[in-house]
């Protein structure tokens, strides 16, 4: 009976959740959304772990705000970079801890007119614990950047959110 009664109360409550606009959290943005008609390109970088570093930004941008043709309205463009600086040395001058930054050059540009709209620099900083065997710091370090690309891919989504809302307040003056 109990059974019975469930499934027309779910149809039902399912229907009325459709009706009231609910849309998934984690739903695809719509057209009109600003970050939606950004395409992202990443320039390549003057070495193998710039590159890396890159692709993770550009990966994370892709993951956050998805993926749109290149004729979409704006352009971003990534020149990332990546340092690795040595800290904490012990008294045989081996590094006990590595701090990881990784930079992302950028610029918004209006594609229809290669304007651009805003240039900035983001970047993250990773800290990690070298481990005793070399193996085990390049391991940390692949870690280290692939952390580092998705904190600065993440603060540049909130940069370019600002630039957005900014211009959008100013259009509704």
């Amino acid at each position: 009976m109990m059974r019975a009664l469930f499934i027309p109360f779910a149809l039902l409550v399912s229907g009325g959740l459709t009706a009231c606009g609910f849309s998934p959290m984690h739903a695809t943005a719509d057209a009109e959304a600003p970050l939606a008609n950004m395409n992202v390109q990443m320039e390549k970088g003057p070495s193998v772990v710039d590159n890396q570093a890159g692709f993770f930004v550009t990966q994370r941008l892709r993951d956050r705000i998805g993926v749109s043709p290149e004729t979409s309205l704006y352009t971003l463009n990534i020149e990332p970079s990546y340092r690795r600086a040595r800290l904490g040395l012990t008294v045989g001058d081996v590094a006990s801890r590595y701090d990881i930054t990784v930079t992302a050059k950028w610029d918004l540009i209006e594609t229809a007119t290669g304007k651009s709209l805003k240039k900035g620099r983001t970047s993250s900083i990773v800290t990690f614990g070298a481990p005793s065997g070399p193996y085990g710091v390049i391991t940390a370090d692949n870690v280290g950047v692939e952390q580092a690309a998705r904190e600065t891919a993440d603060k540049l989504v909130v940069e370019i959110a600002k630039l957005y809302a900014k211009k959008k307040s100013r259009s509704e003056k």
